[in-house]
């Protein structure tokens, strides 16, 4: 049995506080310049409340996009557990949308991750993570045949992830566009998923691309 106690509503309330001021504070200073000490400021907490919540700053940021991921989540978890490509391309697109609605924190974040060692959490947590989520989608895609035989579901989810995190990147680098990276996110997951997948599910991938490609022309013939 856990001797860990759950938090109070005030100690909950306080820890939500911390972790809205530790986003904003990652957004304007960067993963590496947020300091506890002007978080403890802005949060309006002591540093002892704070250390006594987090025991480390690593601690504290992963848990402040472990609150974000957890609420991108919930609205993926709607989704029947059959839906095979709609659940990958769900997380992806609903991943854009986070990394796009809060731009300066997606930038600290993703340029935090590039510096990142081999196993360190954040690696572990947005590498990792991501590509375990992956993985189990296409292994039941797998189940249900809706894959090319000759194709790995482990080497695809980690195309897949390269090509999720690689969008991103040139976002950071000014190359893609923040008004249209949830459309190059989706075009690049179902691109590799029409490849890969075969049957009713690659004819349901390409008719879904070939609507966004589509609505794509004319907003371009539109502008």
């Amino acid at each position: 049995m856990s001797n860990i106690k759950p938090l109070t509503p005030r100690q909950e309330f306080r820890r939500e506080k911390i972790l809205s001021a530790a986003r904003k504070l990652v957004a304007s200073q960067g993963y590496d310049g947020m300091v506890m000490s002007d978080l403890a400021e802005v949060a309006e907490v002591s540093p002892t409340t704070l250390y006594n919540l987090f025991n480390t700053k690593d601690e504290l940021l992963l848990e402040a996009l472990r609150g974000l991921m957890v609420k991108n989540y919930e609205k993926v978890e709607k989704l029947p557990e059959d839906t095979g490509w709609k659940y990958l391309l769900k997380v992806s697109e609903l991943g854009a949308w986070l990394r796009s609605s809060e731009p300066e924190f997606g930038v600290a974040i993703t340029d935090a991750l590039l510096r990142a060692k081999p196993g360190d959490p954040l690696t572990k947590l947005l590498f990792e993570g991501v590509r375990d989520d992956f993985l189990s989608s296409l292994k039941k895609m797998r189940s249900r045949r809706a894959l090319l035989d000759e194709v790995d579901p482990y080497h695809l989810a980690t195309i897949l992830l390269g090509n999720y995190w690689s969008t991103f990147i040139l976002l950071n680098k000014g190359i893609e566009k923040n008004k249209q990276l949830i459309l190059s996110t989706k075009i690049n997951m179902l691109s590799l998923l029409a490849a890969s997948s075969r049957g009713e599910a690659k004819q349901q991938i390409e008719d879904y691309l070939s609507q966004i490609w589509q609505s794509r022309l004319e907003e371009i013939n539109n502008d």
